[in-house]
């Protein structure tokens, strides 16, 4: 792979991941403006007992069209870009056969997993 497609392929995750996370956090609320934050797309309102920072029962939430929850799965997809990124470089070091970037990128992306999904 050259340097100019790998570049071209790590930019494309970033400008994808970025691009799908404001199209969801648009789509929520515009959604919110038409029928509320506790409101859900398909007429099943639950009462509001989860805070907007609680993504617990984000995929209960988000099988219900709720707003809040699709507003907050742009936000995990916003915070999911980076790290697609870093995974995607590994791939691409690993495809240049460059065992110590691919490596050190290799800590890096276990750190950031780490961090995620194990340190609370």
């Amino acid at each position: 792979m050259t340097p100019e497609k790998f570049r071209g392929v790590v930019s494309t995750v970033l400008i994808v991941g970025v691009g799908i996370s404001a199209a969801l956090i648009g789509a929520g609320f515009l959604a919110a403006l038409a029928i509320g934050w506790q409101g859900s797309l398909i007429g099943v309102t639950h009462a509001i007992g989860y805070s907007t920072a609680d993504f617990g029962g984000l995929p209960g939430r988000l099988a219900a069209l709720e707003p809040a929850a699709i507003a907050q799965l742009g936000l995990v997809t916003l915070l999911a870009t980076p790290v697609a990124r870093v995974a995607a470089s590994v791939v691409g070091f690993a495809l240049e056969r460059d065992r110590l970037y691919t490596a050190i990128t290799m800590a890096v992306l276990a750190i950031l997993l780490t961090s995620i999904f194990f340190l609370r």
